[in-house]
């Protein structure tokens, strides 16, 4: 197994604890309680031999500290309940509505599905976003490489064939005429100039874009932006999955795909949280509190609050423009015929398929699209700088 990020366990608050484990290990320990729950067999024995079998040691210090609590008598929902970096309120409460109903089996393993499809939707994200993120990252890093390293040594050479050409009568005058204007200049700077001048508009443009970049004063803020820029986006990749943001809806040609899984991971927690027991209201608090700070959230809460004071669930989904018309029509007609659940299991569905088409659209668009822009830019930068040494050379 993964070893979890964390790599000690130390307490967080009153009996929990900071131990974190990967989505895999999550996973297969979810697997393997609703297998022990599945065959009736003893939790803490099970728990004990899946120590045994582990490598990562704070996933095996999780286990038996769960372990030792079960001994306690504890439930298990009350002992999952002091690692709260490793399980979900949401999981808590779908493993204590198990508890409650006498069908923990049964309910870990929707629990199991429902991590299974939550981990293809991201999977999905990620190779649809990775691909255009690693080309754009390539390409930056090489234009920085050939402004800060190759053009200037392609100046240096424009600079020393003009200085061994020739000299015309209006380059004279116009020389004379620089150096009156600019006194503060030296005659080399005043050949730089004259020289950029006379270039095609593209080598013009390049070498007064790679002296910028040298300038101190302007490459460490544009570092520091990119750097920020980054880290930023790798913040919302690895999100990317369990949490969005309006931003991410407002993304051209990626908008569409986030909002589908946004709805997708809705609908589906809606319908496992329902199936199993959980009121309307907690179900609509827990699924507000995992979808992320976005508009939909905005929605969710206004619905617990509707529901709450005596409202209808679904009466209520219209309005803002954040529920697809479509759905909030099925959703309504299912709920008066008692076959809600059926309605947001069949939606999610639907959804996951939206996922898979736009994340075809995205790979099929983004790889010509990326490979034009890369071999237009490579184009532009090359003949900048070759253009004036075709020139020397009488070609």
């Amino acid at each position: 197994m993964e070893e979890g990020t964390q790599d000690a366990a130390s307490p967080q608050g009153e009996g929990t604890t900071n131990i974190r484990l990967s989505p895999d290990d999550v996973q297969y320990f979810n697997r393997q309680i609703a297998q022990y729950a599945r065959l009736n067999m003893p939790f803490s024995k099970g728990l004990e031999m899946m120590a045994r079998d582990v490598t990562d040691p704070n996933f095996r210090t999780l286990l038996e500290m769960v372990q030792q609590d079960l001994d306690e008598g504890r439930t298990l929902e009350t002992a999952l309940a002091r690692h709260p970096q490793t399980f979900t309120t949401l999981m808590l409460e779908v493993i204590r509505a198990g508890e409650n109903s006498g069908n923990l089996a049964l309910i870990l393993e929707e629990l199991n599905a429902h991590t299974e499809a939550m981990k293809q939707v991201r999977n999905r994200i990620v190779e649809a976003v990775l691909y255009p993120s690693v080309i754009c990252t390539l390409v930056l890093g090489f234009v920085m490489f050939f402004m800060l390293a190759v053009v200037p040594q392609f100046e240096g050479i424009i600079l020393e064939r003009h200085s061994f050409s020739a000299t015309t009568a209006e380059e004279m005058q116009r020389f004379k005429d620089l150096k009156a204007d600019r006194p503060d200049l030296s005659e080399r700077e005043i050949v730089k100039l004259l020289v950029l001048d006379k270039q095609v508009l593209a080598t013009r443009l390049v070498i007064k874009c790679s002296r910028l970049m040298r300038v101190p004063w302007c490459l460490i803020p544009f570092l520091a932006f990119l750097g920020v820029g980054v880290a930023s986006a790798v913040r919302k990749l690895i999100r990317m999955g369990s949490e969005y943001d309006d931003f991410l809806f407002r993304i051209w040609l990626f908008g569409p795909l986030f909002k589908a899984a946004a709805l997708m991971k809705v609908t589906r927690t809606m319908r496992d949280l329902l199936a199993n027991g959980v009121s309307m209201v907690e179900s609509l608090r827990l699924v507000s509190n995992t979808v992320g700070k976005n508009r939909i959230q905005t929605k969710l809460v206004e619905l617990r609050e509707a529901v709450e004071e005596g409202g209808s669930f679904t009466r209520n989904l219209e309005g803002g423009g954040v529920f697809p018309e479509s759905m909030v029509w099925k959703l309504q007609l299912a709920e008066e015929k008692g076959m809600l659940e059926d309605a947001l299991d069949e939606l999610s569905n639907e959804f996951q398929i939206s996922v898979d088409r736009q994340t075809m659209v995205i790979t099929k668009f983004a790889t010509p699209v990326m490979l034009a822009g890369t071999g237009a830019i490579v184009f532009v930068l090359f003949a900048a700088c070759f253009l004036p040494l075709l020139d020397f050379s009488g070609v």
